[in-house]
């Protein structure tokens, strides 16, 4: 039987998985934040860390975070850096990254969310080993779908629901072109959980995120953050796993609602 589209972006009914062979993600993240611990203020929690999760991610590079402000009209930098610490797989397609404040986990190589949550769960599980964490503030989980197909790009009616394409399905009139189109949308569910999705059309050379860098082709993206944020989430290591699959399945609706079916064929799913 055919996997229905979703015909809400949220709900309880099921949504089916369909794998996609060619799947246009640049990347999966996930984030967990917590108050900053007086641990992490020492040099020494990276080589705690990296003892816990060496063997599986061997590659260590030190880095600074600049605090941001966000102000009227304007982003600036704020007083001081707060260290990170990255570590990377033996292929570098993944990176963990540990901060006075952040834990997360990214790549470029995604095998779907059991595999993904459950590195996730392992890593709070290291994390744990090196200091006490009382509970995390915020946990996220964003998948980064960016698409370049000319096929794609020049027919976004046949493979984008209607409600998302806005301004890139409409008739625009004799020599004018759409030079960039970003849109965005927050929601919030239960009072602790919400998703903000992000998509639209990027030139040659744009980018909506500074840690993307930009591509040399037009695209069209669709970026998913689905989160759950509280004064205190749970740091057990299997709540930790539990609540990230339920996020990914949160944001995995989002998407399935906003591609069509001949999206899905065309990068590689079997219906």
């Amino acid at each position: 039987m055919t996997p229905r589209q979703p015909q809400t972006p949220f709900g309880d009914d099921p949504c089916a998985d369909v794998p996609l062979r060619e799947a246009p993600l640049a990347r999966v993240l996930t984030q967990l934040r917590f108050e900053p611990l007086a641990v992490l203020e020492s040099p020494n929690a990276a080589s705690l860390f990296a003892a816990e999760i060496g063997q599986d991610y061997p590659y260590l590079e030190k880095d600074t975070e600049i605090n941001m402000v966000i102000g009227p009209g304007q982003v600036s930098p704020a007083m001081g850096q707060t260290p990170v610490w990255r570590f990377r797989s033996p292929d570098r397609a993944t990176t963990v990254s540990l901060s006075n404040g952040s834990l997360s986990l990214e790549t470029t190589a995604y095998r779907g969310n059991t595999e993904f949550c459950s590195a996730l769960s392992k890593l709070a599980e290291a994390l744990k080993k090196v200091t006490y964490v009382p509970a995390y503030t915020r946990l996220g989980y964003r998948y980064t779908n960016r698409v370049t197909d000319l096929a794609v790009l020049q027919d976004l009616s046949k493979f984008v629901r209607s409600e998302i394409l806005g301004v890139s399905g409409a008739e625009l009139g004799r020599n004018v072109t759409l030079r960039h189109s970003l849109a965005q949308a927050a929601f919030e569910f239960d009072g602790t959980a919400g998703l903000l999705a992000q998509w639209g059309e990027m030139p040659p050379g744009g980018t909506y995120d500074p840690s993307l860098p930009p591509l040399e082709q037009r695209s069209w993206i669709l970026d998913l953050d689905a989160f759950y944020q509280a004064t205190e989430v749970s740091s057990n290591p299997e709540h930790v796993r539990t609540k990230a699959i339920s996020l990914a399945a949160s944001a995995y609706r989002f998407f399935r609602w906003v591609v069509t079916d001949d999206f899905l064929v065309h990068f590689g799913g079997d219906l």
